[in-house]
């Protein structure tokens, strides 16, 4: 078969279950077009936007807040889930605890550590359990976080993921703020049981919450950013994956210029990372029609030196990849082998630099911005 001919089929192939998905998405966020509005955050009105203050650090997880089955042997894993309380408050009594499924190479919590984030509307982790095996066989231990509103932290009568991220762009934010603080307080507690290293696994919506995770928290030592959502106010207004979405702000006389300020704060193109290039990699899909393409290479440009993998494959269909599987594998291996991340380089600056310095100058100190507190909206 040709080379022509494979690329066709792949393409077909990725049309397919990427559109099946993207119909069923759409079905989904029609339910609550009625019931959920568009609205901005508060913090969009303010004069300054301080990433600092919309992610702060979360208190750290008391020991006597976890609870947690007990160790059990499966399928030559050692598994066990705990959870301990969200430190962002919910209406929701199912998303008010953080819930995580550990696979370990045995019953400790001392092994190096890979975080792995799901995508938006995940129904079951079990097509993700690969990769946890992945991860295990690579030498390190897989935690899986079940994101807000999704998976055992649904609220009643509605579908894994759907609250997640809504037209209400203020109830979104709190979802991202949640994901954030508890995913930071899950970094702080394994790094206190003695984890040597911690990494980032994330899946097109997890891997926008690991980028998130990686401006804001210095603990992390790499991330992996499989399928990385950005441009994300043109993926809104210029993908079949916003559409829905699209047409609510339409509705309510809303254009791109509105939501601009919004997804710009939060695009990954534009976030601060923390980690050095050597410790990122992009997994991308090349017939991805979730986030085109051309987006993630603009995201790898932006990024600078963060290597690319790339597959002949959907959204969907990367996901069954036994390439990507493996390059999963061999990732976390060889950033278990490069160990710990360096430390931000600190710039010494001479005395003679700051005799330089114009005098008179008053220096500009932005105004804190005070941390909104969003409550989920029934």
């Amino acid at each position: 078969m040709t080379t022509s001919l494979t690329n066709r089929y792949y393409q077909t192939l990725a049309r397919v279950l990427d559109g099946v998905v993207l119909r069923s998405h759409a079905r989904v966020a029609r339910r609550h077009q009625h019931v959920i509005h568009p609205r901005l955050p508060e913090v969009l009105k303010t004069d300054h936007q301080n990433f600092a203050s919309i992610f702060p650090t979360p208190p750290p997880i008391p020991l006597d807040y976890i609870r947690g089955d007990v160790w059990e042997r499966r399928a030559g894993l050692w598994r066990r889930d705990f959870t301990f309380p969200s430190s962002t408050p919910s209406e929701y009594a199912n998303n008010s605890h953080a819930i995580v499924q550990t696979y370990a190479p045995d019953r400790a919590l001392h092994f190096p550590a890979v975080i792995s984030l799901h995508g938006l509307m995940t129904p079951t982790l079990i097509g993700h359990r690969p990769f946890f095996r992945a991860i295990v066989e690579a030498g390190a231990s897989a935690y899986a976080v079940e994101l807000p509103y999704h998976l055992r932290r649904t609220p009643a009568g509605s579908v894994s993921g759907e609250l997640f991220f809504t037209a209400d762009l203020e109830m979104s934010l709190a979802a991202i703020q949640q994901t954030v603080a508890e995913v930071r307080q899950l970094i702080h507690y394994l790094r206190e049981a003695g984890a040597p290293m911690i990494g980032l696994l994330g899946f097109s919506l997890g891997a926008w919450m690991s980028a998130l995770i990686a401006s804001c928290e210095p603990e992390v030592d790499f991330a992996l950013f499989a399928m990385p959502p950005s441009n994300l106010n043109d993926v809104l207004w210029q993908t079949k994956l916003g559409e829905p979405l699209r047409r609510q702000f339409e509705a309510a006389g809303w254009s791109a210029a509105d939501t601009a300020p919004f997804y710009h704060l939060l695009d990954p193109q534009h976030l601060p990372l923390l980690i050095p290039p050597e410790h990122r990699l992009i997994f991308a899909a090349r017939f991805d029609h979730f986030i085109p393409f051309q987006y993630t290479q603009q995201l790898q440009r932006q990024w600078q030196h963060s290597h690319l993998h790339v597959y002949r494959a959907g959204h969907i269909g990367m996901l069954w990849s036994r390439k990507f599987l493996r390059d999963v594998r061999l990732a976390v291996a060889q950033q278990l082998r490069l160990g710990r991340r360096h430390e931000t380089p600190i710039t010494v600056v001479t005395e003679e630099a700051i005799q330089s310095l114009p005098i008179n100058t008053p220096r500009q100190t932005p105004a804190p911005v005070p941390l909104p507190q969003f409550a989920a909206e029934k």
